[in-house]
């Protein structure tokens, strides 16, 4: 488990590493949570099953002591959580002192924000197929590694915890593999393959703007479908695979003992699919993605395909493990997408009401094509709330 440093503060204090084994073993949890009202909107925490939280801002235990605390239970532990940690700290040790079961986490939301938790799909003889999840936000990446050579999918910002994995397993990082232009996380794609003098991969549609058509300004080998690179003693494969971006691709992973993996970006998730509305063309993306659905995913996959997204919707997705995979098998015969037997079916299961859509977007496209540069504090704020590309099927 990784996640970014922060200094040691304070008694009765929760790591986000223990706050993630207790949300993914369901064990009972009330969260105090006292950021304002409009953090919390934004983002809060969600574990396996829905967690009890009552917001109350810290500055009610400032301005009404008496009222605020009246509002607390008492007959459980309470897990105080802030925006850094200051506000929680001092909102627990105010509730210790009156005898109440209290805990804080460590680095509050932010440092719940930048954990990360690794954890093995699969650790053969060949090699290993590492998940990266980022609870707080529902971002899934992957370090792919065989034979001393690593190939990293859909890296997130935080280009260091690709590079620990990788020199942890004695490898190098040769690839960053792009299965689409994300509109929901900063990519550390071009970051991690400047940095580690290694190829970064991505289908030339999804190296233009949606909206403006304005180029990418990258360095990168253009990936159109059907290529096969040899990583160690594995064999990767790109197919196209369009719809919730036009360039979007998938990688199948073929182990030299026939096991099959396929990395489906965000084009297909465990419990939904990726949005098909954030271009601007919605009809015309979701026929696109109906057909790669219809078309393209039954010539990749048998019932054993062990089918892992770039994002995830719900720690309910969760194996009992902690990694988010599932066999095509257990997709097949209940997925929504995959039931939709035209393009007008799936049109409701991968496009939302909503009439506008956030202005974030463009800044995440503008960002990942090296056209927008932001700063550290730009982009704490940019990504405070949950991916917004992934929607619920069910």
């Amino acid at each position: 488990m990784t996640t970014l440093n922060y200094p040691p503060s304070g008694l009765s204090v929760l790591e986000p590493a223990e706050l993630y084994a207790e949300l993914l073993a369901g064990q009972p949890l009330f969260i105090l949570d006292v950021r304002n009202e409009l953090e919390y909107a934004r983002n809060r925490i969600r574990g396996r099953y829905p967690v009890p939280t009552l917001n109350i801002p810290y500055f009610a235990f400032i301005e009404d002591e008496e009222s605020a605390v009246a509002q607390v239970p008492t007959d459980q532990l309470l897990t105080v959580i802030c925006a850094k940690e200051g506000s929680s700290q001092y909102v627990a040790e105010l509730l210790a002192a009156r005898g109440i079961a209290t805990r804080y986490l460590r680095g509050g939301f932010q440092a719940w924000l930048d954990f990360y938790d690794v954890r093995d799909v699969v650790n053969a003889g060949w090699g290993r197929i590492i998940q990266i999840i980022r609870p707080a936000r529902g971002d899934l990446s992957y370090v792919i590694i065989s034979a001393g050579e690593a190939a990293v999918v859909d890296p997130g910002r935080h280009i260091h915890l690709y590079q620990e994995v990788a020199a942890a397993a004695d490898a190098d990082i040769t690839r960053v593999l792009l299965t689409h232009l994300a509109a929901g996380r900063l990519s550390g794609g071009a970051a991690l393959a400047g940095e580690r003098k290694a190829l970064l991969a991505m289908h030339p549609y999804d190296a233009l703007h949606p909206r403006t058509l304005s180029p990418a300004h990258l360095t990168y080998v253009p990936l159109l479908g059907g290529e096969r690179v040899a990583l160690g003693q594995l064999l990767i494969e790109a197919h196209w695979f369009p719809g919730h971006t036009p360039g979007h691709l998938v990688y199948r992973v073929i182990s030299p003992m026939g096991d099959r993996f396929l990395l489906t970006g965000d084009a297909l998730l465990l419990n939904g699919c990726g949005r098909t509305d954030l271009g601007g063309h919605a009809q015309e993306w979701t026929a696109l993605l109906f057909r790669s659905l219809q078309n393209v995913l039954p010539t990749l996959v048998d019932d054993r395909t062990l089918i892992l997204p770039s994002s995830f919707l719900s720690l309910a997705e969760t194996r009992s493990d902690g990694v988010v995979a599932a066999p095509f098998a257990a997709l097949r015969e209940q997925h929504p997408a995959l039931l939709a037997d035209n393009a007008a079916a799936l049109l409701p299961v991968v496009t939302t009401t909503a009439s506008e859509l956030p202005a974030a977007v463009d800044t995440f496209w503008r960002v990942n094509l090296g056209l927008h540069h932001l700063t550290e504090e730009e982009a704490l704020e940019l990504e405070i709330e949950p991916s917004l590309c992934g929607l619920s099927g069910y």
